[in-house]
């Protein structure tokens, strides 16, 4: 072998460990994100998008990682989202996140407004972000009811009963929907657990009556979602986001996903 040659194989063994180094990266990147876009891990890495986008072909036909739009899913999120996370345990979960859209739902609120708020751990944070004088608040969320409790002696707080759905904290049901059908409200703040193209989903249908119910009972409807719950669906699909007036989500939300979705509803996060 002359020198020529074995430059090139030592270079062709070089560039080959690099991309195992490249590849194991982005799967422990992806595993401990759960959502990563194309982006995100080529900031991570310092390599081209198109780079990234070869490597998460080859990982995805190793079942390493799912691809989604814009980036790639983890198999172990995906197994979790087959079964419902409950309350507690998503209340930790990008938690930087959450409070970016509740800050950012707070600002559309206005004195005097008489807003509903669904169950949700985003939505619990809502309350910490308002200092107004005047507001009538509506929810079928007991954790939302008790985040607001501090701020009754200002704010008028309606509890809408029915069954208690302990997964979620939410009270849904017939006398949930019969109390709900004769309230209007100015704003509607509703949680999803997945937005895919067009449709809003969440993974219980009593709960996504409620919320439709809510949704279509006010003058403006927002749709709260982390970046990470946009391309994905989830059991029940209660509502279209083309019949909203926002969709608020964080900063992760990649140039893609944002030029899809404005193109059905505005986009609202605090960039």
């Amino acid at each position: 072998m002359n020198i020529l040659e074995q430059k090139r194989t030592t270079s062709e063994v070089m560039q080959i460990v690099l991309k195992r180094q490249r590849l194991l990266t982005i799967r422990n990147l992806v595993d401990r994100k759960g959502i990563v876009t194309v982006n995100e891990i080529g900031a991570e890495l310092n390599v081209s998008t198109m780079t990234v986008r070869r490597d998460l072909a080859e990982l995805a036909e190793n079942h390493a990682v799912i691809r989604v739009h814009g980036g790639a899913q983890s198999p172990k999120l995906a197994q979790k989202q087959d079964q419902e996370l409950s309350r507690l345990e998503k209340r930790d979960l990008r938690v930087e996140e959450k409070r970016q859209i509740a800050s950012q739902a707070a600002q559309l609120i206005e004195a005097g407004d008489t807003i509903f708020i669904g169950p949700g751990t985003t939505n619990e944070f809502i309350a910490d972000y308002l200092t107004l004088p005047e507001l009538r608040v509506v929810t079928n969320s007991l954790p939302v009811f008790d985040s607001f409790k501090s701020k009754a002696d200002r704010y008028e707080l309606c509890l809408v009963g029915g069954t208690y759905r302990e997964r979620s904290g939410a009270f849904i049901g017939n006398l949930a929907n019969e109390m709900l059908e004769h309230l209007r409200t100015t704003k509607a703040f509703v949680s999803a657990n997945g937005v895919c193209d067009s449709i809003v989903s969440n993974a219980n249908a009593d709960e996504g009556q409620i919320q439709r119910l809510a949704l279509n009972n006010s003058r403006k409807r927002y749709i709260l979602a982390d970046h990470t719950k946009l391309d994905t669906e989830d059991f029940y699909g209660f509502y279209s986001l083309d019949d909203v007036d926002g969709l608020i989500t964080d900063k992760g939300i990649d140039e893609d996903q944002r030029n899809d979705y404005q193109k059905l509803t505005r986009i609202i996060t605090n960039e």
